[in-house]
């Protein structure tokens, strides 16, 4: 019987990613339920995996110490650049270089927010590839730091195609967040094209 239950569970959870993923707008689109392990209180803690659909991924991670019961929202993605546009900005890449990933920007909003707020945590980056064709396995990665101790982390393994991308996982405050300043340590990372950090930090006031 546990065993007949376990297997209903990550049925069930499965069911959820896949049912989100579905939907997509022109504009942004929501991957609802595609969070897992939020609120478990433990940073990585339950992941259902792999990408689904050959090009979406389930974002898994978790909120502790400083955020301890606060929540990873809903992850959001949108095609920003086509890669002949995106290639306009990198005059030195060649397609002899293969392919190359580069943040363009990260972003917190608000860069200020009160205990039970909702802080976006916007990372906007290029994948260059050396054709239109080629499917590049991208691993977005979002470490929160308080004091210099990781209290949240949100990651993805997602495929991209060329070009720029936008992708924006929303952080809810729990209501008694310690104020401070909080790092945003944000990547991405493939295989053979390399990994590219940049920095941000978010304030929380009283």
């Amino acid at each position: 019987m546990r065993k007949i239950v376990g297997l209903g569970l990550i049925a069930a959870l499965f069911v959820s990613i896949l049912s989100g993923c579905a939907a997509q707008n022109e504009g942004m689109r929501e991957h609802q339920g595609a969070v897992i392990g939020a609120g478990t209180g433990a940073v990585g803690g339950a992941v259902v995996g792999g990408l689904l659909g050959g090009r979406r991924g389930a974002v898994a991670g978790g909120l502790l110490g400083a955020l301890a019961g606060g929540l990873v929202g809903n992850y959001h993605d949108q095609r920003e650049k086509s890669l002949a546009d995106t290639r306009l900005a990198y005059a030195e890449y060649t397609p002899a270089k293969g392919t190359r990933l580069k943040i363009e920007r990260v972003r917190t909003n608000p860069a200020e927010a009160a205990p039970g707020a909702t802080v976006e945590i916007e990372l906007t980056y290029a994948v260059l590839t050396p054709r239109e064709d080629v499917m590049v396995p991208v691993r977005e990665s979002r470490e929160i730091l308080f004091n210099g101790v990781k209290v949240g982390e949100a990651f993805v393994d997602i495929e991209r195609e060329g070009g720029t991308w936008r992708s924006v996982v929303p952080i809810t405050l729990p209501g008694n967040a310690r104020p401070g300043n909080y790092r945003v340590v944000a990547s991405v990372e493939s295989h053979g094209g390399g990994k590219d950090i940049q920095e941000i930090s978010f304030r929380v006031h009283r």
